[in-house]
């Protein structure tokens, strides 16, 4: 199956949004926008406030911009890993990012949840995808969420296969995602997960193209045939790339604010998003790690708005639920 395909938001609905966000004249402004997040963690997309309650104490809080992905890691092992040794401290983390994102006018969620879970917790698989189906009936009536199955590609395929099987059998799950450190693991270790989950009808994503060049993007489109990158901004630095995913129609997922802090992308004006939408890729946004980076959809529009882009270029954006 292809992944669930954002919608875009008229310039006309965006400009109106906008007008009412600028203007504080009361109205729904950018939280009235109806809005797709499609890259996200469902663990790291609640407010930073979370992790301090399920664990009891301050926290010392995360730098703007990280020295580099090892810093980034370390921060989450140091900090915020301790919150997920329960399973009453991951509900109490993944519904507080479900309702943080249905507060902002979040009606659509594709949020990946981390395979390394349950051995996190000593934890059947079961377990922890029990939980995921109850949040999300839970929520239902006001967010649609799509549950992904999330592929440490640090972690030997091996240890993974019989938790990832799991899961995909539990019918929960809607899409899977290869991620953490690009530079390590070797794709073609996780062809049979893809292709298992194409078999049973889920989407395929992987981040790519974020920590390394344009060719990681070519390579995960060719070995694991997805149909959507995550990030995948790497991608401007070849042109031939550039008209490829423009051709095929893959979408790239977006995440500025991460990209920002984590030295990847300089800021907002000159952020690859604009050289992707010049070029006819069909880009979307999400969150990422909103616990560590602090920007919801809202305000990546807002900052992008604020920065120059045009309308008739956010209007390219597909911030919209998907149609069905």
């Amino acid at each position: 199956m292809q992944s669930s395909c954002p919608t875009r938001i008229s310039e006309a609905r965006l400009a109106q949004a906008l007008a009412e966000e600028e203007g504080g004249s009361g109205q729904g402004g950018l939280r009235a926008l109806p809005k797709a997040d499609v890259h996200c963690h469902a663990l790291l997309s609640c407010p930073f406030s979370a992790y301090e309650e399920v664990q009891g104490h301050e926290l010392p809080r995360p730098p703007s911009r990280f020295a580099d992905f090892a810093d980034f890691g370390d921060y989450l092992a140091a900090n915020l890993f301790p919150a997920t040794r329960t399973l009453g401290g991951m509900r109490a983390l993944v519904r507080a990012g479900l309702e943080r994102m249905a507060g902002e006018g979040v009606v659509y969620a594709e949020a990946s949840v981390d395979l390394l879970l349950p051995m996190h917790i000593h934890a059947a698989p079961e377990a922890v995808i029990e939980l995921v189906a109850e949040e999300r009936d839970r929520i239902a009536p006001r967010l649609r969420f799509a549950p992904e199955i999330g592929i440490n590609r640090r972690v030997p395929p091996e240890r993974l296969w019989p938790i990832f099987v799991a899961h995909v059998e539990s019918g929960v799950f809607c899409a899977i995602d290869l991620y953490d450190d690009e530079r390590t693991g070797d794709l073609r270790e996780f062809s049979r997960f893809y292709r298992l989950a194409r078999e049973r009808g889920l989407a395929l994503k992987a981040h790519a193209g974020e920590l390394c060049g344009p060719e990681q993007v070519r390579e995960t489109l060719e070995t694991l045939e997805v149909d959507a990158i995550q990030h995948g901004i790497a991608a401007v630095r070849d042109a031939r790339l550039l008209e490829e995913l423009a051709r095929r129609g893959t979408q790239l997922n977006l995440a500025l604010a991460s990209n920002i802090a984590l030295g990847v992308a300089g800021g907002y004006e000159n952020h690859p998003i604009h050289v992707l939408l010049a070029a006819g890729v069909n880009v979307a946004l999400g969150s990422d790690d909103f616990t560590l980076f602090g920007a919801g959809l809202c305000d990546e529009i807002l900052r992008l708005h604020n920065s120059g882009m045009p309308l008739s270029d956010l209007a390219k954006i597909r911030l919209g639920p998907p149609a069905v």
